[in-house]
Protein backbone atom coordinates (compact mmCIF):
# COMPACT_ATOMS: atom_id res chain seq x y z
CA UNK A 1 0.00 0.00 0.00
CA UNK A 2 2.71 2.35 0.65
CA UNK A 3 4.35 1.93 -2.26
CA UNK A 4 1.41 2.58 -4.32
CA UNK A 5 0.67 5.81 -2.61
CA UNK A 6 4.47 6.61 -2.85
CA UNK A 7 4.54 5.62 -7.13
CA UNK A 8 1.26 7.95 -6.94
CA UNK A 9 2.82 10.52 -5.35
CA UNK A 10 6.12 10.42 -7.76
CA UNK A 11 3.42 10.37 -10.49
CA UNK A 12 1.85 14.03 -9.64
CA UNK A 13 4.55 15.38 -8.93
CA UNK A 14 6.37 14.31 -12.52
CA UNK A 15 2.69 15.30 -14.15
CA UNK A 16 2.25 18.38 -11.70
CA UNK A 17 6.04 19.31 -13.07
CA UNK A 18 5.70 19.09 -16.45
CA UNK A 19 2.22 21.20 -16.70
CA UNK A 20 4.37 23.85 -15.46
CA UNK A 21 6.98 23.77 -18.31
CA UNK A 22 5.01 22.28 -21.25
CA UNK A 23 3.22 25.18 -22.80
CA UNK A 24 1.19 25.62 -26.04
CA UNK A 25 2.27 28.42 -28.52
CA UNK A 26 0.06 31.76 -28.12
CA UNK A 27 0.22 30.75 -23.84
CA UNK A 28 2.00 33.12 -21.69
CA UNK A 29 4.03 32.45 -18.92
CA UNK A 30 5.91 34.94 -16.17
CA UNK A 31 9.45 35.06 -16.34
CA UNK A 32 11.07 37.68 -13.91
CA UNK A 33 7.35 39.40 -12.91
CA UNK A 34 7.50 39.87 -16.82
CA UNK A 35 4.94 38.61 -19.09
CA UNK A 36 5.92 36.03 -22.24
CA UNK A 37 3.55 34.82 -25.07
CA UNK A 38 5.18 31.20 -26.40
CA UNK A 39 5.93 32.35 -30.12
CA UNK A 40 6.95 28.37 -30.70
CA UNK A 41 7.87 25.47 -28.99
CA UNK A 42 9.47 22.76 -31.01
CA UNK A 43 12.41 20.35 -30.82
CA UNK A 44 12.95 21.11 -27.15
CA UNK A 45 13.08 24.93 -27.55
CA UNK A 46 10.83 27.53 -26.82
CA UNK A 47 10.76 31.14 -28.07
CA UNK A 48 8.90 33.81 -25.52
CA UNK A 49 7.99 36.81 -26.59
CA UNK A 50 7.44 40.22 -24.57
CA UNK A 51 4.00 40.89 -23.94
CA UNK A 52 4.16 44.52 -23.51
CA UNK A 53 1.91 46.18 -20.79
CA UNK A 54 0.99 49.87 -19.91
CA UNK A 55 1.24 49.02 -16.29
CA UNK A 56 4.13 51.07 -14.50
CA UNK A 57 5.67 54.40 -14.44
CA UNK A 58 5.47 56.51 -16.99
CA UNK A 59 7.40 60.24 -17.56
CA UNK A 60 6.59 62.94 -20.19
CA UNK A 61 9.70 62.90 -22.87
CA UNK A 62 11.48 66.39 -23.04
CA UNK A 63 14.78 67.36 -23.72
CA UNK A 64 15.28 69.14 -20.92
CA UNK A 65 13.54 67.24 -18.61
CA UNK A 66 11.50 70.45 -16.60
CA UNK A 67 8.20 68.80 -17.62
CA UNK A 68 8.20 66.95 -14.70
CA UNK A 69 4.71 65.07 -15.08
CA UNK A 70 4.22 61.33 -14.58
CA UNK A 71 1.51 58.98 -14.90
CA UNK A 72 1.00 55.12 -13.54
CA UNK A 73 -0.85 53.01 -15.03
CA UNK A 74 -2.42 49.77 -12.98
CA UNK A 75 -4.92 47.93 -15.14
CA UNK A 76 -7.28 49.75 -17.48
CA UNK A 77 -6.66 53.38 -15.57
CA UNK A 78 -3.64 55.50 -15.17
CA UNK A 79 -3.66 58.65 -12.84
CA UNK A 80 -1.20 61.52 -12.24
CA UNK A 81 1.45 60.63 -10.03
CA UNK A 82 3.78 64.02 -10.33
CA UNK A 83 3.00 67.11 -11.78
CA UNK A 84 5.89 69.16 -11.16
CA UNK A 85 6.63 72.81 -12.31
CA UNK A 86 6.75 74.61 -15.31
CA UNK A 87 4.21 71.98 -17.48
CA UNK A 88 4.11 72.33 -21.26
CA UNK A 89 2.01 73.15 -22.59
CA UNK A 90 1.55 76.45 -20.51
CA UNK A 91 -2.19 75.35 -20.10
CA UNK A 92 -1.70 72.28 -18.52
CA UNK A 93 0.45 74.16 -15.68
CA UNK A 94 -2.60 76.77 -15.26
CA UNK A 95 -5.23 73.44 -14.91
CA UNK A 96 -2.82 72.66 -12.32
CA UNK A 97 -2.86 75.91 -10.28
CA UNK A 98 -6.35 76.46 -10.77
CA UNK A 99 -7.01 72.74 -9.05
CA UNK A 100 -8.28 71.02 -12.64
CA UNK A 101 -5.37 68.40 -12.14
CA UNK A 102 -3.99 66.98 -9.27
CA UNK A 103 -1.63 64.52 -8.58
CA UNK A 104 -3.70 60.99 -7.99
CA UNK A 105 -6.51 62.20 -10.19
CA UNK A 106 -7.14 59.84 -13.12
CA UNK A 107 -5.33 60.45 -16.21
CA UNK A 108 -6.90 57.55 -18.83
CA UNK A 109 -9.69 55.59 -18.23
CA UNK A 110 -11.81 52.91 -19.71
CA UNK A 111 -8.15 51.52 -21.13
CA UNK A 112 -8.61 47.85 -23.26
CA UNK A 113 -6.22 45.91 -25.38
CA UNK A 114 -6.80 46.66 -29.28
CA UNK A 115 -3.72 44.84 -30.89
CA UNK A 116 -0.50 43.74 -29.52
CA UNK A 117 0.86 47.29 -29.09
CA UNK A 118 -1.86 49.34 -28.58
CA UNK A 119 -4.70 50.46 -26.67
CA UNK A 120 -8.08 52.54 -26.44
CA UNK A 121 -9.80 54.29 -23.94
CA UNK A 122 -10.15 57.94 -22.85
CA UNK A 123 -7.45 60.49 -21.60
CA UNK A 124 -8.10 63.58 -19.56
CA UNK A 125 -7.45 67.11 -21.45
CA UNK A 126 -7.65 70.55 -19.87
CA UNK A 127 -9.74 72.56 -21.67
CA UNK A 128 -9.29 76.19 -23.11
CA UNK A 129 -11.00 79.10 -24.98
CA UNK A 130 -9.69 79.17 -28.39
CA UNK A 131 -9.04 82.74 -28.23
CA UNK A 132 -6.46 82.37 -25.13
CA UNK A 133 -5.18 79.04 -25.38
CA UNK A 134 -3.10 79.48 -22.66
CA UNK A 135 -5.74 79.97 -19.94
CA UNK A 136 -7.36 76.69 -18.39
CA UNK A 137 -11.16 76.66 -18.21
CA UNK A 138 -11.65 72.46 -16.97
CA UNK A 139 -11.01 69.24 -18.18
CA UNK A 140 -12.84 67.01 -20.38
CA UNK A 141 -12.48 63.03 -21.40
CA UNK A 142 -11.74 62.30 -25.17
CA UNK A 143 -11.42 58.95 -27.09
CA UNK A 144 -8.14 58.18 -27.54
CA UNK A 145 -5.50 55.08 -28.76
CA UNK A 146 -2.01 54.60 -26.99
CA UNK A 147 0.30 53.10 -28.70
CA UNK A 148 3.87 51.94 -27.69
CA UNK A 149 7.29 51.31 -29.60
CA UNK A 150 8.24 47.67 -30.34
CA UNK A 151 10.31 47.23 -27.12
CA UNK A 152 7.88 48.93 -25.40
CA UNK A 153 10.17 51.73 -23.77
CA UNK A 154 7.92 54.52 -25.25
CA UNK A 155 4.20 55.31 -25.81
CA UNK A 156 2.31 57.83 -27.89
CA UNK A 157 -1.78 58.89 -27.74
CA UNK A 158 -3.62 59.74 -30.85
CA UNK A 159 -6.23 61.88 -29.58
CA UNK A 160 -5.39 64.08 -26.43
CA UNK A 161 -1.52 64.16 -25.38
CA UNK A 162 0.49 64.81 -27.97
CA UNK A 163 3.65 64.04 -26.27
CA UNK A 164 5.90 61.20 -26.36
CA UNK A 165 6.18 59.09 -22.77
CA UNK A 166 9.31 57.12 -21.26
CA UNK A 167 9.07 54.12 -19.28
CA UNK A 168 10.49 55.58 -15.87
CA UNK A 169 13.78 54.63 -15.51
CA UNK A 170 14.51 54.79 -18.92
CA UNK A 171 16.63 57.73 -20.11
Amino acid sequence: MKKKVLMSLVLLAIIGTSAVFAQRVGETVQVSGQTYRVESNTGGRLVLQLVPSLNGNWRIQSSNNQNNVFISFNGGTAVFSELGTNINPPVWQDGKNKGYIKVGDQYCRNLRSTGNLTWSGQVLQVTYNTSNPNVATGTQWVDSTITASTDGSTITFSGGSTATWIKAGIQ
